[in-house]
C-alpha cells in the first residue's frame, strides 16, 4: 500500500475517481492493494444444495468452503391434498434458525414432485399452503436470499403440471401470492424470462427509475435449471439471442440463479464465462451437475467463477481529512470497483465509521448511497461530508467502511457484512472494511464549522435501518371465510381488521384467471362483511384473495347456479 500525505494550509480541490473533492488540509489520499483471495460474501456465489434439515455444523463447514448460500428444497408430495401440518412448519423454522446461527442466507423453493409425470396440488392447495408459510416468511426474511417460485409441477419448475396450471395466469396467482407473503425487499425468482414477459405483459426489462421501487416486477427475478446445457438452455430460452439480451438488463436489479444440468458443447469455459458475465449471475449450484464443474477445474476457471458470481467490491483510493474539530466537517472521498458480475440484490447499508483506537467507542454515518446501483464492472466514486457532534470525545479514531445487513438481527453479525477485495483492509471479528487511515478530533484543528444535517452518531448497538420492512403482525388481519358455502345466489365473506387498511378483494377460477374485483375501500378497524353475488359467473368452484395493504389471504367458495 503507498500513501501520499499533502499538507496545506489553502483550501484545495483533488480530483479522485472523476469526482471532485475538496476540503481543509491536511489530508491524506490512500491506495488499496487488491487482493484475489476467494472468501464467502452474503447472497452471493456458489451455493450448496440441501433437501433435508439444515444444521448448524452443515454451515459451519459450508463457511469452511468459503460457501454463504443454501438453496433449501422442500419436496412436501404428503401435502398435496392437505394443509401444511404443525411439525412441517416447525421444520421451516427450524431451518431458518440453524441458517441464522450458522451465518448462511437462503434460496428458498416448494414443490410436490421430482417426478414430470408425478402430481403437483391443486391451485387452491398451493395458496393455502403460500399462507401458512407467510408468517414464517415475515419473521424470517433476514436469512431469505430470495425465493424460486415452484409449487407449479415437476421440480417446482412451472412446466409439468397434473393440475393444468402450467399457464400464465396460474403461474401469476402463484407468483403473485408468494410476493404478497414476503417482505416488500424480498424477491422471487421464475424459471424463464419468457414466463416473466407474459405473467407482466411487458416485454422491456426493468429500468433504473423502477429497480427497486416495490412494485412486483421489479420483485420478480431468474433461474435457470439448465445453464448451459443446449443453445436455448433445454427450453429456458425461447428465442435465445433475444432472451440473453432481456436477462443482462434486467438482472442489473434481480437475482440471477440456478444450476447445471448436463455437458454439452456450450457448457466450457469460455461460453460459461462469457455468459455468466451476460447474464449477471449471482448465485450458481456448487453440486451440479459435477460433470460441468469438473470441466471448468480442467480448464482452469473455477477460480474466477468462484471470485466473480455476484458482486465483489475492491477499494481503489480514499481521500481522507487527518484531522477535525467538534462541530466542524469531515470529509471523505473514496471509489470502489465492482469486478464481480452482478451488484446486490437485497438492500445493504454503507456505513462509514470513526472508532476511538483507545476506548474503542463507534461513531458512525448513514450514507445515502445504494451499493445496489454498483453495477458489475463499474467503478463507484463517493464524497460524503458530514458533521462531528459537539460532545465526540477527543483523540485519535480509525476510520472504517461497514457494508451491513439492515434487518436488526444480523446488523451486528460479521458473517453478514460483505468484505472487500483488498489486502489488510478485513477485520472477520467484526465485519469492517478498514481505511487504514486515522483521524484526530482536536478542538484546536483548523477548518470549516459544519452547517448540513448529517452528524455522525454514537453507535450503541443498534443502527437506522436503510429500508425496514413492515413486521408481520399476525392478528392484524383475520379472514372469517364466508357463508354459505356451497351456495347458490349470495354468499358474503367475512373478515376482521385491527387496524386502518385499504382492502381489495379478487375472485379467480381455479386456473388463475381473475375473474373479477368485487371489493375496493380503505376500512377502519373491526369486522366487516362484503356481500357477493356473481350472476355471470357458470357454476363452479372459486378462489377469492382478501388484501388489507401488503398482505394477503385467500379463501375457496364453491357457487352452484
Amino acid at each position: 500500500m503507498e500513501k501520499l500525505v499533502f499538507k496545506h494550509l489553502l483550501w484545495i480541490s483533488l480530483v479522485l475517481g472523476g469526482v471532485l473533492f475538496a476540503q481543509s488540509p491536511p489530508f491524506t489520499v490512500i491506495e488499496y492493494d487488491s487482493s484475489g483471495a476467494i472468501f464467502p460474501n452474503p447472497e452471493r456465489g456458489f451455493s450448496a444444495y440441501r433437501s433435508t434439515p439444515i444444521t448448524l455444523s452443515f454451515c459451519q463447514q459450508l463457511r469452511n468452503q468459503n460457501v454463504a448460500v443454501i438453496q433449501r428444497i422442500y419436496t412436501i408430495p404428503q401435502f398435496v391434498h392437505d394443509s401444511l401440518s404443525a411439525s412441517f412448519l416447525n421444520l421451516v423454522q427450524n431451518d431458518f434458525q440453524a441458517a441464522r446461527e450458522g451465518g448462511m442466507k437462503l434460496v428458498l423453493r416448494y414443490s410436490y414432485t421430482n417426478d414430470i409425470n408425478g402430481d403437483d396440488a391443486a391451485l387452491d392447495t398451493i395458496l393455502l399452503h403460500i399462507s401458512q408459510l407467510q408468517p414464517l416468511l415475515q419473521q424470517n426474511y433476514d436469512v431469505i436470499a430470495y425465493m424460486e417460485a415452484g409449487f407449479i409441477g415437476a421440480w417446482g419448475e412451472w412446466y409439468y403440471s397434473s393440475h393444468g396450471l402450467n399457464n400464465t395466469n396460474a403461474r401469476r396467482t402463484v407468483l403473485y401470492a408468494l410476493l404478497d407473503a414476503l417482505p416488500v425487499d424480498r424477491m422471487v425468482a421464475v424459471r424463464t424470462p419468457g414466463y416473466k414477459r407474459a405473467i407482466y405483459n411487458h416485454n422491456d426489462p426493468l429500468t433504473p427509475e423502477e429497480a427497486f421501487t416495490g412494485i412486483k416486477r421489479a420483485r420478480t427475478g431468474a433461474h435457470n435449471d439448465c445453464f448451459l446445457a443446449s443453445w436455448s438452455d433445454y427450453g429456458t430460452y425461447t428465442d435465445t439471442l433475444v432472451d440473453k439480451t432481456f436477462l443482462n438488463l434486467d438482472n442489473r436489479y434481480v437475482p440471477q440463479g440456478g444450476e447445471t444440468c448436463a455437458p454439452s458443447e456450450y457448457s466450457g469455459c469460455a461460453n460459461a464465462l462469457r455468459d455468466l458475465r451476460r447474464m449477471r449471475w449471482s448465485v450458481l449450484n456448487k453440486d451440479y451437475h459435477p460433470a460441468v464443474l469438473q470441466g471448468w477445474v480442467n480448464e482452469g476457471c473455477m477460480e474466477e467463477v468462484r471470485r466473480r458470481l455476484g458482486y465483489r467490491f475492491r477499494l481503489l483510493q480514499a481521500a481522507i481529512q487527518d484531522s477535525v474539530r467538534p462541530e466542524g466537517a469531515f470529509n471523505l472521498s473514496f471509489s470502489i470497483a465492482n469486478d464481480g458480475w452482478a451488484s446486490p440484490y437485497n438492500p445493504r447499508n454503507l456505513e462509514i465509521l470513526l472508532r476511538h483506537s483507545q476506548s474503542g467507542q463507534i461513531y458512525y454515518l448513514l450514507a445515502e448511497e445504494d451499493p445496489r446501483f454498483w453495477m458489475a464492472g463499474d467503478t463507484a466514486s463517493l464524497s460524503v461530508e458530514a458533521g462531528i457532534p459537539n460532545d465526540m470525545p477527543p483523540g485519535t479514531y480509525e476510520a472504517l467502511l461497514h457494508f451491513a445487513d439492515p434487518s436488526p438481527g444480523l446488523h451486528n453479525r460479521p458473517e453478514y457484512a460483505i468484505r472487500l477485495a483488498n489486502e489488510n483492509t478485513w477485520e472477520a471479528a467484526t465485519g469492517y472494511n478498514a481505511l487504514l487511515h486515522t483521524v484526530v478530533i482536536d478542538p484546536s484543528a483548523g477548518g470549516n464549522l459544519y452547517t448540513g444535517n448529517q452528524y455522525f452518531q454514537l453507535f450503541t448497538g443498534s443502527t437506522p435501518i436503510a429500508a425496514n420492512p413492515q413486521p408481520y403482525v399476525a392478528n392484524d388481519f383475520e379472514l372469517r371465510g364466508n357463508y354459505p358455502n356451497p351456495f347458490n345466489g349470495e354468499t358474503v365473506i367475512a373478515f376482521a381488521l385491527h387496524r386502518r387498511g385499504k382492502v381489495q378483494i379478487d375472485v379467480f377460477d381455479l386456473q388463475g384467471k381473475h375473474v373479477q374485483l368485487l371489493y375496493q375501500n380503505d376500512l377502519p378497524p373491526g369486522e366487516h362483511q362484503i356481500s357477493w353475488q356473481p350472476q355471470n359467473l357458470s357454476s363452479g368452484v372459486y378462489l377469492y384473495r382478501v388484501r388489507l395493504n401488503d398482505d394477503s389471504r385467500y379463501g375457496k367458495v364453491h357457487y352452484v347456479k
